[in-house]
């Protein structure tokens, strides 16, 4: 099967796999060669990559949400965010997180603004939480 993860700046992943994993809204659906075509919403989650076989994660890439269309043996991921978990730096996400929270410490509650904060607080702990 062919495996692209697409977001609005990057294409964090462009190859072959033998099985997929996907954190659809309605629960992890697997996807095998041959599988019905589709077009699902996704949510927060990661998708697992099989390169040789089920079962043997080969990559792992954190997904914020989007969409997935699966036909003839071709998934095509539509993500708002994606990343490699391979290329997490998790001090560095860390930092993010603290930075995001010192942020947060001195808005006023009806601030506009902390629903942004909060979102990156989310993903930051999606990266770390695989």
């Amino acid at each position: 099967m062919e495996l692209r993860i697409v977001c609005p700046d990057s294409c964090p992943y462009d190859g072959e796999a033998a099985f997929v994993t996907l954190p659809t809204t309605d629960g992890e659906t697997g996807v095998a060669p041959l599988h019905a075509s589709e077009i699902s919403t996704i949510g927060p989650g990661y998708v697992r990559v099989c390169n040789e076989k089920m079962g043997q994660v080969d990559r792992t890439f954190a997904v914020s949400g989007g969409y997935v269309q699966i036909a003839s043996d071709v998934i095509i991921v539509l993500a708002d965010r994606a990343q490699d978990l391979a290329l997490v730096d998790a001090d560095e996400v860390q930092a993010k997180i603290k930075g995001f929270e010192d942020q947060l410490s001195v808005l006023s509650e009806n601030d506009a603004h902390r629903a942004y904060l909060y979102n990156e607080i989310a993903w930051c702990k999606l990266l770390l939480d695989s």
